[in-house]
């Protein structure tokens, strides 16, 4: 493939892209310009974003920064990319069905740190970048014990990635918004009929259909919400695969070369390390939940005998 068939975006994002032989090149990277701007997105929003901000993060003029990205679009394609990119131990592929209930969460979990995220523009390059391939492969993980072919896992992983980015909107316009105000949910309680709602009009008396949150819990709306997306979605699948409509059996495995199969398990040996890695470190933070919870009961019972004690001196 010539060179000026991959577009710019995907060569920098690849790191094809030759580094800028003029200009602060020691002080500056591609790398440390994306990280600054998803580091302005995260506090300040999209908006907040400009090849100018960005260039004063690092006292430089906005013309050094025009030597590693070539417009603010770009750049913005580059930081979802890069905020995308999942960081955490590999899935486990045991269960397809806790598997993708993981992923899914991981996504919705993704757009709720950079929220900015939904106001970057789509292309269809977006999807050919490291940062989603490495979604994809995280997501196809999840899917190995699933009987299905690798067109339809494909298509299952675009449902998911459309899924969580149109519940991200509904969470970050919707749940997490200011609550409704009490003269305009007192307008709907009244203009809501029976006689023209008859299957709303309960939900709105009773608050659900405002999103109101159980005493003390405001997440609880959210996790209610989540938790039956994901196992709705999980059961439809379930369903159709295990039914006649999966269509032809799953298709074998192609045959790897000797070092492709080599490259395959020396990469099943760093993500059972990474999982061996995040296992122990689960039971390192359990035990020292567990020494706490072991101080708090071992001070809460000496305060106990002391009481006791002095009831039975006061005695």
């Amino acid at each position: 493939m010539a060179d000026s068939e991959i577009s710019r975006t995907l060569a920098l994002a690849w790191g094809l892209a030759a580094a800028p032989q003029r200009g602060p090149k020691r002080e500056l990277s591609l790398e440390r310009i994306v990280e600054a701007a998803v580091a302005i997105a995260d506090a300040e929003g999209l908006a907040a974003v400009t090849m100018q901000r960005v260039a004063q993060t690092f006292e430089f003029t906005t013309m050094a920064l025009y030597r590693y990205v070539a417009t603010k679009d770009e750049l913005y394609r580059l930081m979802l990319d890069a905020a995308i990119m999942p960081r955490e131990a590999p899935l486990e592929s045991g269960d397809w069905r806790e598997g993708l209930r993981t992923f899914l969460f991981e996504l919705l979990d993704a757009y709720r740190a950079h929220p900015w995220m939904l106001e970057t523009p789509l292309s269809p390059e977006i999807h050919l970048m490291p940062g989603q391939l490495q979604v994809a492969d995280r997501g196809l993980r999840a899917m190995r014990s699933l009987p299905a072919a690798d067109d339809a896992k494909l298509a299952v992983l675009m449902v998911f990635s459309a899924f969580a980015r149109g519940h991200a909107a509904v969470e970050r316009e919707v749940l997490h918004g200011e609550p409704v105000p009490a003269d305009t949910r007192a307008l709907l309680v009244e203009a809501v009929t029976a006689g023209r709602f008859p299957d709303t009009v309960a939900l709105v008396r009773n608050g659900t259909y405002f999103g109101d949150p159980e005493p003390g819990q405001p997440e609880s709306a959210i996790a209610e919400f989540r938790h039956f997306a994901a196992g709705a979605l999980l059961a439809g699948l379930e369903a159709f695969f295990s039914g006649a409509a999966t269509g032809s059996p799953t298709p074998p495995p192609r045959s790897l070369s000797a070092q492709e199969a080599f490259e395959v398990a020396e990469a099943e040996l760093h993500a059972a390390t990474l999982l061996r890695k995040a296992a122990q470190q689960r039971v390192r933070d359990a035990e020292h939940a567990e020494n706490a919870a072991r101080k708090v009961r071992d001070r809460a019972k000496e305060l106990a005998k002391a009481e006791q004690k002095r009831a039975r001196t006061d005695d």
